[in-house]
């Protein structure tokens, strides 16, 4: 994020009157434009979530950003599509008793995954363009924007390297470590959004200091909520949600005893089911110590 967007929270930022890119009221709808780009991001991360706990990621097995906008309209069409898909292993291994009915099951979650993200593109694209060339968006934002923009569309290919992963042979889910990365993408891309919606709506920033302990509560909240969700990942992309359903013990033990099945050590965090759902059970209970820490050590500091 360009220095200037990152707002110095030491400091008074002076609001910018240069134009009619910089008036209140032009930074009102860009702001708008960019919660709403917010908003559609997090309903398509759900939608991912769905597809890819209902298994349905690797129904579609051709990328078409244009022509894939028309779902299969006729019997043979739908006959094609899941003829592709009888040719890949979550087919022949884990869905060999698969009926049409069943295929269009997992086909539609899919589809709807992909077209909100034509949609998203759409929504953050089409204003962009219209901002930029009526000269409503700040010089400074337009590099910064065009950047965001070029990463959501890379989002698109991180989804299907991600996907191509579940027809590998062998293979019947796509691979956790592809997974992660395209769901780690997307929340730097929502989060890098909402941000700069934040700075749009609020170009002015006065610093209460609040001391040196609630600052350290707040990054040690950032980051272990970050941390917890990149371990949820894994849960999801291993399937470690399946095993060991009791809290807080796991086998009537605190730590499992299949933790350290894997050899080398490290493999477990990524691969043992076991271990990436301890690791994830405790980033969480982390995460809800070290934030409930961070809102009392703000109380503490008695701001105004």
């Amino acid at each position: 994020m360009p220095t200037d967007l990152a707002l110095d929270a030491r400091t008074h930022v002076p609001e910018r009157q240069s134009g009619r890119a910089s008036s209140v009221a032009n930074r009102r709808l860009v702001s708008l434009w960019l919660f709403a780009t917010y908003a559609v991001i997090i309903v398509m991360i759900g939608i991912g979530g769905y597809v890819q706990n209902d298994d349905a990621g690797l129904s579609i097995m051709v990328w078409q950003p244009i022509s894939g906008v028309i779902p299969p309209l006729t019997t043979a069409a739908w006959a094609h599509m899941f003829a592709l898909y009888k040719t890949i292993p979550q087919y022949q291994i884990a869905n060999p008793h698969m009926d049409l009915a069943g295929f269009k099951a997992i086909f539609w979650p899919e589809y709807i995954h992909r077209m909100w993200g034509r949609l998203l593109g759409f929504v953050f694209g089409v204003p962009l363009v219209w901002f930029w060339l009526t000269g409503r968006l700040e010089r400074r934002l337009r590099p910064w924007l065009a950047l965001l923009f070029a990463l959501g569309a890379l989002q698109g290919l991180i989804g299907w390297f991600m996907v191509s992963s579940g027809f590998e042979p062998g293979h019947v889910v796509v691979t956790p470590w592809r997974l992660s990365l395209h769901y780690c993408a997307a929340v730097l891309l929502c989060i890098a959004i909402f941000w700069t919606a934040l700075v749009v709506s609020k170009p002015t920033v006065d610093y209460v200091p609040a001391g040196r302990a609630p600052r350290r509560w707040a990054i040690a909240s950032i980051v272990t909520i970050a941390l917890a969700l990149f371990a949820g990942t894994f849960v999801s992309g291993t399937r470690a949600y399946l095993v060991h359903n009791h809290f807080p013990l796991m086998e009537g033990q605190l730590i499992p005893p299949d933790y350290a099945a894997l050899h080398p050590f490290w493999l477990n965090w990524f691969a043992n089911k076991a271990a990436v759902q301890w690791n994830h059970r405790l980033l969480g209970t982390l995460t809800a110590i070290v934030t409930i820490g961070a809102f009392v050590s703000v109380l503490r500091a008695d701001l105004p």
